[in-house]
């Protein structure tokens, strides 16, 4: 009881001193109160308020990144240090956000120390307004060492915990691009992924590759001086899976996807402008390259003006300045996108205006693509989609039928040896009408279609050539980009198999299989 006397006595006089000594040697007292608390403590401490500055607006990056760092790491072991949290969500994602409670305090490792985050949230006195701020607290003794690195670790981190939680968006031009927004946007929520594409297996390691060592590139993109962007010609018949694969590139690296219809914009002009609204981390599509706009014609027009105009400037007497504007003017006075524009718009400076970007062409006739539009360093990587192959039948069996094996499946193969592939849309349309428990008639149905095709084209179908070709047609070296997407090469296919000798083997085939399918369901 004495003791405790005595402290009820030591706080009533330290409520008197406070009431009485004046406020600018309370001040000073405090001050060294906590200079002597840092001289003796093993910790340091470090404040990252909101805002930026003492009455500042501006908001603090850091506070943000700390934020959603800690969003991160909140179902780790670490975050059962932490005895309450604040949770919230908002119209614009379906993530539930983890934000410490006010004053409480959440435990981290990093290199073998402990560290701690703490959420101080203090009242500004007569507001309703809130300080916040993160205090880190650190072992002194390490603190050079361990801050520079633990605070590069907290943004990369949480820049990435951003990109993958956001929702995504999928936006359209709407013919509005010289006001503030020429794009309008809805959730883009594409169910299609890698896992559930119908492509061969090769096909697939090598394109997850591929756009999983440029999205990690911003290092490598500045060190070469490059812009860091990279271009997909996506081609092949209709049904084969082109879109479908540009949903899944966005699902993969969690980006927004930008569909530009070109007969939507009025000239170049209106083309830079879009092009400057997109954001990074983006895909930025035209499908269907080849038929958006007749971009081809633009090199006949200034053939045939320059033509004209030196016969023009040959037969008359004097010369005219105003016969030298050139066929670039005719073009341009024209009021329409060309094809310098649209090559500009690819990989002109005007491209470099953002980063992280990724621009897809899609045609169905690739040869009817102008030559520059698809050359290095425009359309980086060229992936021929056609017919499926063995491994993206099954694949397509597994997805919509729910089966890894089938009695019908070595006449499936066969069919597709001998020239009786289908598409992905086309067996998909199949096995969607078939799906719950007809599997036996989904594949009967299957190999009907296979059969009618290798009927009527007598076995020598246009995609039987893509098992002599490389599948994947997605190459990354300079000397194989010039091999398969040079549009030189284009022209060349390999010898193709007589179509008689191709379909008679196939029938005896056929025969065989069925007999013997016949016999083991005892029919």
């Amino acid at each position: 009881m004495e003791i405790l006397s005595q402290l009820w006595s030591l706080l009533g006089l330290l409520t008197v001193l406070q009431n009485i000594l004046p406020t600018q040697l309370l001040s000073l007292l405090h001050s060294l109160y906590e200079s002597l608390q840092d001289l003796i403590s093993p910790y340091s401490y470090f404040d990252i308020p909101e805002f930026n500055g003492y009455c500042g607006v501006d908001i603090n990056d850091l506070y943000r990144h700390v934020n959603l760092y800690l969003n991160s790491v909140n179902s780790s072991a670490t975050a059962s240090t932490c005895r309450r949290f604040t949770l919230s969500r908002s119209k614009s994602s379906k993530c539930i956000s983890f934000t410490i409670a006010p004053n409480h305090t959440i435990h981290d490792s990093f290199n073998g120390h402990s560290l701690s985050w703490t959420h101080q949230v203090d009242t500004v006195q007569d507001s309703l307004e809130e300080k916040r701020s993160f205090t880190l607290k650190l072992p002194k003794r390490h603190r050079h060492m361990l801050l520079s690195p633990y605070i590069q670790q907290v943004t990369s981190r949480a820049e990435e915990f951003e990109r993958v939680s956001r929702e995504r968006r999928l936006f359209t031009n709407n013919g509005n691009a010289s006001y503030e927004s020429g794009w309008v946007s809805v959730p883009f929520r594409h169910p299609s992924t890698f896992e559930t594409l119908a492509l061969e297996p090769h096909l697939k390691k090598q394109m997850t590759e591929d756009l999983k060592a440029f999205a990690g590139g911003r290092e490598f993109y500045h060190r070469v001086g490059r812009a860091w962007k990279r271009g997909y010609l996506l081609y092949g018949p209709p049904g084969s899976g082109k879109s479908s694969l540009i949903a899944a590139m966005a699902n993969y690296l969690c980006y927004d996807v930008y569909d530009l219809e070109l007969t939507k914009v009025t000239d170049n002009s209106e083309l830079r402008a879009l092009l400057i609204q997109t954001s990074n981390r983006s895909i930025i599509v035209i499908e269907d390259i080849d038929c958006s706009l007749d971009l081809t014609a633009d090199r006949m027009m200034k053939a045939t003006t320059a033509t004209a105009t030196r016969r023009k400037r040959s037969s008359s007497s004097g010369y005219n300045k105003d016969l030298g504007t050139g066929s670039d003017q005719l073009l341009e006075e024209s009021g329409r996108v060309t094809l310098s524009g649209l090559l500009n718009f690819t990989d002109g400076l005007w491209s470099c205006c953002g980063e992280e970007r990724i621009i897809v062409f899609t045609t169905n006739h690739r040869e009817n693509v102008d030559p520059a539009l698809v050359r290095c360093g425009r359309m980086d990587v060229h992936v021929s989609l056609g017919t499926c192959g063995m491994h993206a039948f099954k694949a397509l069996a597994m997805n919509y039928l729910g089966i890894e094996w089938h009695s019908s499946f070595d006449v499936v193969e066969s069919c597709i040896r001998s020239g009786g592939a289908l598409t992905p849309a086309q067996i998909g349309e199949i096995l969607l009408r078939n799906r719950g428990n007809k599997v036996d008639l989904a594949m009967k149905e299957v190999v009907s279609a296979m059969q009618a095709r290798i009927l009527s084209t007598g076995g020598n179908d246009l995609n039987t050539s893509i098992e002599h070709e490389d599948m994947a047609a997605l190459t990354r070296s300079p000397q194989s980009v010039l091999t398969v997407g040079s549009p030189e090469n284009w022209d060349s296919s390999p010898g193709k198999t007589n179509g008689k000798k191709r379909k008679a083997k196939f029938l005896a085939r056929l025969r065989s299989l069925t007999k013997s399918d016949s016999g083991r369901r005892g029919v």
